[in-house]
């Protein structure tokens, strides 16, 4: 893509980005009294086609974003790190479909780098060779597992494992800075949450060194090593890295600490606005588009289980703007 095609893009989102929820609209839709209302003040942002539905006007906003993309770039494989845990996803969904002989479309994720039809397709016939090749070793591999074992469990580890590695290995080839640091922002979070976990459960070594990602971000073996012998040695541990405000959070509730987690890649994508020659504000503009729909989504379901105001403030993310 030339210079002046980077500018357009940029352009073209810098005009979107004056539409993007802030912290303000986040507390109108708190402050709402049900979820109807809620779809109002969104819809009067425009948000949505129409639709009376909450969920149905989130699944629109998704297609939006990827719509403006397809319209900015004939090649999208620049956004495969972001798309690839849609077809992890799409994967484990085939997969445990064709094993229990259930067809259950509203299981799938649209908007990944690969169409669901081309996923559905090569697990019913066992054949993984149109995937890409990380993708299709990981495949084979969860697959024969479930079939051999009926481990679901195993299953999701394995294909977990393999989209986060894919991410790492997406990001760095991709070249992009803003990418490769969501990768890596993505593994570490998930490394963590797995000794929690793990730690909590009594998971021994050989489990944690079958699901921990290697990142730049942690030291894998120590983390591991601290995971075994239990959590407050995880939390030690994790004082003494970039990590250290996450322990607070994790010890408070984990969805606090997914909050923290996300607020600190929304954090780090922030600077990308003034980077108007590459790509990263439109990488940027997509990870902050997908945190407002997401956002929105826990407050959906915090209506419907009439959790309170303050409650629901802790699990809010941090807008982009």
């Amino acid at each position: 893509m030339s210079n002046n095609e980077h500018i357009y893009a940029v352009a073209r989102i810098r005009a979107k980005e004056v539409n993007l929820l802030d912290s303000s609209v986040i507390e109108q839709l708190i402050s709402s009294n049900s979820v109807e209302s809620m779809n109002r003040i969104l819809v009067d942002k425009g948000w949505g086609d129409g639709s009376e539905k909450l969920d149905n006007i989130l699944s629109v906003e998704s297609d939006k974003i990827w719509s403006l993309m397809r319209e900015m770039f004939e090649d999208m494989s620049i956004f495969d790190t972001l798309r690839i845990e849609k077809d992890f996803h799409n994967l484990k969904a085939a997969i445990k479909s064709e094993y229990a002989k259930v067809n259950d479309n509203s299981i799938y994720l649209k908007n990944g780098s690969i169409s669901v039809d081309e996923v559905v397709d090569a697990v019913k016939n066992k054949n993984f060779s149109n995937l890409p090749d990380k993708m299709a070793d990981y495949a084979l591999e969860a697959y024969e597992i479930m079939f051999k074992t009926g481990d679901g469990q195993l299953c999701d580890m394995v294909l977990d494992k393999g989209c986060l590695e894919c991410m790492i290995e997406l990001s760095k080839k991709s070249g992009n800075q803003l990418l490769i640091e969501y990768a890596q922002m993505k593994v570490v979070i998930a490394d963590i949450k797995i000794a929690i976990r793990g730690a909590k459960t009594g998971k021994d070594r050989k489990f944690f060194d079958m699901a921990l990602v290697p990142c730049d971000k942690i030291d894998i073996n120590v983390l591991a090593d601290m995971a075994v012998q239990g959590v407050e040695n995880i939390y030690s541990y994790l004082e003494t890295t970039d990590f250290k405000e996450a322990v607070d959070a994790i010890k408070t509730d984990f969805a606090i600490f997914e909050c923290w987690c996300d607020n600190q890649i929304i954090n780090a994508i922030r600077k990308e606005k003034y980077t108007p020659m590459t790509i990263s504000p439109i990488i940027a503009y997509i990870l902050a588009r997908e945190n407002e729909i997401k956002t929105v989504r826990i407050l959906t379901v915090a209506k419907r289980n009439d959790l309170k105001p303050e409650e629901v403030k802790k699990r809010m993310r941090d807008m982009y703007v």
